[in-house]
């Protein structure tokens, strides 16, 4: 039994050859294709096949989680690659169609960009809800070479590959600001910038926004992301979920319930009612006074200038938060949504600890040392 699906596109003429851009349904385009895993053959050690990297399981969890979001968007092509005998293009019509032979496998396109996002599309997700109730096929732009051999479809996978940059994490958090519906991340992200420009906060002028140093400021110790990512664990089981909860309401979609939590989930995302509350300003506070209090215990290890130290750098930072939430318990555990510690609250516990200045200027600033950190601090009142 043969399959065929036929569609529009354009013919793109480049120095590699010609191929085709298209528009085809994500049911279609995973149904023909399969990823070309790059592995060694066992009868031949020294001989090499396939294109691809092996597939990331998490990594496809992710996507398929993300495409179920009311605003997933894949605006990158998909990059496929087919034999001539299963292509025909039709200039007249400016149409492809695909088939597979008599006899054959519908898998007859070997994909050379993509495989994790093609992973990621099962019957659950092959269509959207739209507005109105009804449902639409998830589309995506492809791109097809015809007939390439083995050393172009790898010159065009690694070309694709190299190419990309990886996105700095601070940047993608800088641009909640410009998000049309709360978030965790934006909440985090307001908070960020708030203390950061606060002349008397512990952090200002602190926080490289970008994730890189701000032009004619000096001693930013912290990145962006590292200060959302360590607060949002404080609000959210699920950002993506509350994002999409806010998104569906700014657009006047149904919208599901925000999870409440109860109090085992609330001693790991205590700040969850203010966030549900829009009363970022209680998270706010509440970190301003724990980390002033840490400037007063330890001013030198925490002063921006202070290269040496480990307690004002990102593994001093995750550490650091573990003791808040750990100060936080002790004086919340009734866990009121609105209660606000002191700075002389937490000072009181911080005032226990021996250790000194020193200590950080003299702990190797490793990732292993967070925790040499928190169980350093953390023996003085746990």
């Amino acid at each position: 039994m043969t399959y065929s699906v036929t569609f529009d596109a354009i013919k793109v003429s480049q120095p590699v050859g010609d191929f085709y851009c298209g528009v085809m349904k994500a049911s279609d385009v995973t149904r023909i294709s399969e990823a070309d895993v790059r592995k060694i053959q066992h009868d031949d050690v020294g001989k090499y096949l396939g294109i691809q990297r092996e597939l990331k399981p998490d990594r496809v969890k992710k996507i398929s989680f993300y495409i179920k979001g009311i605003d997933a968007t894949f605006p990158s092509s998909i990059i496929l690659s087919i034999n001539e005998e299963n292509v025909s293009w039709d200039e007249s019509s400016k149409s492809i169609t695909l088939t597979s032979n008599e006899g054959e496998d519908d898998k007859i396109a070997s994909i050379l960009d993509g495989q994790h996002r093609l992973a990621g599309f099962n019957e659950s997700n092959f269509e959207f809800e739209n507005p109105d109730g009804s449902t639409s096929p998830f589309q995506l732009l492809v791109t097809i070479f015809v007939g390439a051999d083995v050393s172009t479809q790898a010159g065009i996978f690694a070309t694709v590959n190299l190419a990309q940059t990886k996105v700095n994490k601070s940047l993608v958090y800088d641009l909640q600001a410009l998000a049309e519906a709360r978030s965790p991340e934006r909440t985090c992200h307001d908070i960020a910038v708030i203390l950061n420009a606060e002349v008397k906060s512990p952090f200002y002028r602190s926080i490289k926004r970008l994730g890189v140093a701000t032009p004619g400021v000096k001693g930013e110790f912290l990145t962006q992301a590292t200060f959302v990512e360590n607060v949002v664990k404080l609000i959210s089981p699920d950002p993506k979920a509350d994002r999409d909860h806010f998104l569906a309401e700014s657009k006047f979609w149904r919208k599901n319930e925000l999870s409440h939590l109860d109090r085992a989930s609330l001693e790991k995302h205590f700040f969850r009612k203010a966030f549900i509350k829009d009363k970022d300003e209680v998270i706010a506070s509440n970190l301003l006074n724990f980390f002033d209090a840490v400037r007063q215990k330890w001013p030198i290890a925490w002063s921006k200038g202070e290269k040496r130290s480990s307690l004002n750098k990102a593994i001093g930072f995750n550490a650091l938060v573990r003791v808040f939430k750990d100060l936080y318990k002790i004086e919340n555990s009734s866990f009121e949504w609105d209660k606000v510690i002191s700075c002389e609250r937490f000072l009181d516990h911080l005032s226990k600890c021996e250790l000194d200045d020193q200590f950080f200027l003299e702990l190797d600033p490793t990732s292993r040392s967070s925790k040499v950190i928190y169980d350093s601090i953390k023996k003085y009142y746990g």
